[in-house]
């Protein structure tokens, strides 16, 4: 079958999707529709129960609040909530979620450090070195500069090419508040077998000339690392709900650099909502979209957001849609079959 190049107006913008792009996307669909039809017995026969408590739970609602239509959700828009929900009302409300910044910023950073200190762990020879760094403040949280984590990077890139002539280094950091309130940070470094950093508050000599110190604004501590993955995890672990809003205003509380293309494509897909996951492959380039949703950067084809936000300060959201999935994905994958 023959597809024809098509043009598609988007935000002021036209998108030009191939005659190719359009091949592809049709086997792809004829592909899902054969797979959804295996399953699709045990999927109506578990919709026909759930529908079927579905409509029990809505008739005793009904009859609860005095004759109110089935079809109307009643959700509140306040921000206070009951002590106690019952069944009936957790159902009501199943279609809308409630979510903590704050939870939601840790969960990130914790997906996001796992993964990419298993990939860039994974990246290195059997007989890599791991290093773990502390980076402390001498003073307290008024002598945080957002800046001073990135020059500590960069010098150790500067080092690192003056011992290899490659200014990629392998490394994850993440911050962490001490019991007196001041971030400092974690950092894992993988290095060549033959490498040892210098301490990051001691000069280093860069072709036979001393260099100032990578860390200049207090202690440091260096030591081998051997579970480097549980290393970083224990750290990031300790950060809760009740203290990440201690941190400095505008600070980072994680990052990764190193990664190669296979890393940073399942690094990004775990952190990608899951209506992308169930429809992408590591290698795509799913991004966010202008107005919600993503884009794959590469065809053009859009995704809009599942869940619109409703009141209180966008921490509640209601569902609008629901994508269908070409996949029940449990972790990242790339085998989807290409057309050529």
């Amino acid at each position: 079958m023959h597809f024809e190049p098509l043009d598609i107006e988007y935000a002021g913008k036209t998108l030009h999707i191939t005659s190719q792009q359009r091949a592809e996307r049709a086997a792809f669909t004829v592909s899902k529709a054969f797979a959804d039809r295996k399953q699709g017995i045990a999927a109506d026969f578990l919709r026909a129960r759930s529908q079927g408590v579905f409509n029990e739970e809505q008739g005793a609602r009904t009859l609860h609040l005095g004759g109110v239509a089935a079809g109307l959700v009643s959700v509140s828009t306040t921000c206070k909530e009951g002590e106690f929900k019952n069944f009936t009302q957790l159902l009501a409300e199943a279609e809308t979620v409630e979510i903590d910044k704050n939870i939601a910023r840790l969960t990130r950073m914790r997906k996001s450090l796992g993964v990419a200190a298993k990939c860039l762990h994974n990246l290195g020879a059997k007989n890599q070195n791991v290093w773990m760094q502390t980076l402390t403040y001498a003073g307290d949280n008024r002598q945080w500069r957002a800046e001073h984590i990135s020059r500590y990077l960069d010098a150790l890139r500067k080092w690192h090419y003056s011992r290899t002539g490659s200014k990629k280094v392998r490394y994850v950091w993440c911050a962490e508040l001490q019991k007196r309130g001041v971030i400092h940070y974690h950092v894992l470094v993988w290095l060549d077998n033959a490498l040892t950093p210098p301490m990051p508050d001691r000069p280093w000599k860069r072709d036979g000339r001393w260099q100032a110190p990578m860390w200049q604004h207090g202690m440091s501590n260096r030591l081998k690392s051997y579970s480097p993955v549980a290393y970083i995890m224990k750290y990031a672990s300790k950060i809760e709900t009740k203290n990440v809003g201690g941190f400095p205003r505008g600070s980072r509380i994680h990052g990764c650099g190193g990664l190669d293309v296979v890393g940073r494509g399942i690094r990004r897909w775990v952190l990608w909502p899951s209506y992308v996951q169930g429809n992408a492959e590591i290698c795509e380039p799913w991004k966010p979209a202008k107005g919600g949703g993503y884009q794959n950067a590469s065809t053009g084809e859009i995704l809009l957001a599942e869940f619109a936000p409703k009141g209180c300060g966008f921490t509640r959201f209601v569902r609008v849609r629901r994508h269908p999935r070409a996949i029940d994905a449990s972790g990242p994958f790339n085998w989807f079959p290409k057309v050529l």
